[in-house]
């Protein structure tokens, strides 16, 4: 049997009330552990990049009309996203922009198994007609289609470049993320009328 204390635990109680005895140690109590962080909450609501519908665009913030055009001119031609940095580039979406996205976004590919990535953008509309033979490796007459269109008027992004050469799907999905379209130049200034 434990021993308590020697004297009678309300003798006790009246010496400590008069200053004769210190009073008890606060009792010891086993604190709860702290409650475990919670994981970061799924979005409520995902876009599937490669099957999505032009209000399903709109939902992300700061998704235009000028990029639900484009991203449902690509997804007509039969074009597949396989990462969000590609999307992103294509949009020329801000850092900030493309970080409220990355959440809602998710990316089924849907046929064949996706093509292989490779780096260092190419502009399609600044680089010189060697590089573009070395880089993209087309037949001749598609080559020389690319270089007299961009003669006529420069592309603005792959859907342009899609309908303007007539380019089948696996031509614009080997480009993802591999070509950019280059700073939009002023043109040539006309001089004043005297």
């Amino acid at each position: 049997m434990a021993r308590g204390h020697w004297l009678d635990p309300l003798a006790r109680k009246l010496l400590q009330a008069v200053g004769e005895l210190p009073p008890d140690p606060p009792a010891q109590r086993s604190t709860p552990p702290l409650p475990l962080p919670e994981p970061p909450a799924a979005p409520s609501w995902v876009v599937d990049v490669n099957r999505a519908t032009a209000d399903q665009w709109r939902q992300l913030p700061g998704c235009s009309e000028a990029m639900v055009n484009v991203l449902m001119r690509l997804q007509r031609g039969g074009v597949q996203f396989t990462q969000a940095d590609d999307l992103f580039q294509l949009l020329d979406l801000p850092a900030l922009q493309a970080e409220e996205w990355r959440p809602h976004l998710v990316f089924n590919w849907y046929g064949d198994a996706p093509p292989l990535e490779e780096p260092s953008p190419l502009d399609l509309n600044g680089a010189s007609p060697q590089e573009l033979e070395q880089r993209l490796l087309w037949p001749a007459p598609r080559l020389q289609r690319l270089l007299q269109e961009r003669l006529r008027r420069r592309f603005e992004n792959l859907a342009d470049l899609q309908e303007r050469l007539c380019l089948p799907p696996e031509a614009i999905e080997q480009l993802l993320g591999k070509v950019r379209f280059g700073e939009r130049r002023p043109g040539p200034s006309l001089p004043p009328r005297g």
